[in-house]
């Protein structure tokens, strides 16, 4: 069974389902497919019992908005990204949620692409990533200035995610072919950098099972599995192909030991079981997108769930 959303004149970046609240999602899209015009920040609900998917909520910014992430502390709050080099807070409980977001944070020179919130216990916070070649880390209380900087990537960073399992740690993958292995505790050198792609690397993914296996994404066209205890230097654990263009973004499921989704710029989503042998490890193709699939989540409250959103200005809502 599918679900759809349209979003007329927004060509979805991003789609991420709520933690807290069964069938909520939010997507977050650019108009021009984020060269040019305003960005928004889209509140999605399912309605239960049907086939629907209903608009909420619509925030607006003046620049296009590239990810977002919601708070692991507070059911209203999501931060966005976006290309005037920002990252924003908003707090969908207030009435006047839509006048704009209740922090900005302002640190890095480029395009911000990727924005993730610490999911382990501790004070809260969270990471952006930057054509600026940083990710930066942010106290949500102190909007002023990042935490820290970490600077090593030699080209754009597309992801900085933290690992579910370990406190502090966290991946980033960038434009220079690399995988970064971070601890936020101890800036701000990498505790391990693997050279995990020929061409960029434009996704990486954390297992949600396996605290040591990290997945990534490429635009080599395929996606590759790695187990950081082995360290940089040795093939990875597993490489998947079949996209005929980048592989865009990855997930890993938190239902699965070994499902991993992908997206791809050649318009498909497709789930992969790299446990199974080689030539069974494609379970699935999604192909009805008839623009770049850009972004991609799993459902924390539905098993066999997940979401896509492409530049057709479509998000689709699938099990499986």
């Amino acid at each position: 069974m599918q679900s759809q959303f349209i979003s007329e004149g927004i060509h979805g970046q991003s789609v991420v389902f709520s933690p807290f609240e069964p069938g909520i999602l939010a997507l977050v899209g650019s108009q021009h497919f984020g060269i040019a015009g305003c960005g928004q920040l889209s509140i999605l609900q399912q309605v239960p019992g049907t086939g629907n998917i209903i608009e909420r909520n619509r925030l607006e910014w003046p620049d296009g908005l590239f990810d977002a992430a919601w708070s692991e502390e507070h059911e209203n709050q999501i931060a966005t990204c976006s290309g005037d080099g920002c990252v924003q807070l908003w707090d969908l409980g207030l009435p006047n949620a839509a006048r704009g977001p209740i922090s900005v944070y302002r640190g890095h020179e480029k395009e911000v692409v990727s924005v993730d919130w610490c999911q382990t216990r501790g004070p809260p916070m969270f990471l952006s990533a930057s054509w600026d070649t940083t990710v930066k880390l942010w106290n949500p209380l102190q909007p002023a200035q990042p935490v820290a900087t970490f600077a090593e990537h030699m080209a754009m960073v597309y992801q900085a995610v933290w690992s579910p399992r370990k406190q502090g740690v966290f991946a980033s993958c960038s434009g220079d072919g690399t995988l970064k292995i971070w601890d936020a505790r101890t800036p701000p050198h990498a505790m391990q950098t693997f050279q995990a792609h020929r061409y960029e690397v434009l996704s990486c993914d954390w297992n949600k099972y396996d605290e040591n296996l990290i997945v990534t994404g490429s635009v080599d066209k395929s996606i590759a599995g790695f187990d950081i205890r082995r360290g940089p230097g040795g093939p990875p654990l597993f490489a998947l192909e079949g996209h005929t263009y980048a592989v865009r973004r990855v997930k890993c499921s938190p239902h699965h030991r070994s499902l991993v989704a992908s997206c791809s710029y050649d318009f498909t989503t497709r789930l992969w079981d790299p446990a199974l042998p080689a030539p069974q490890r494609l379970v699935s193709i999604f192909d009805d997108h008839t623009e770049f699939v850009i972004g991609l989540d799993f459902s924390l409250h539905q098993p066999n769930t997940l979401a896509d959103c492409s530049w057709d200005e479509r998000v689709a809502l699938r099990q499986f």
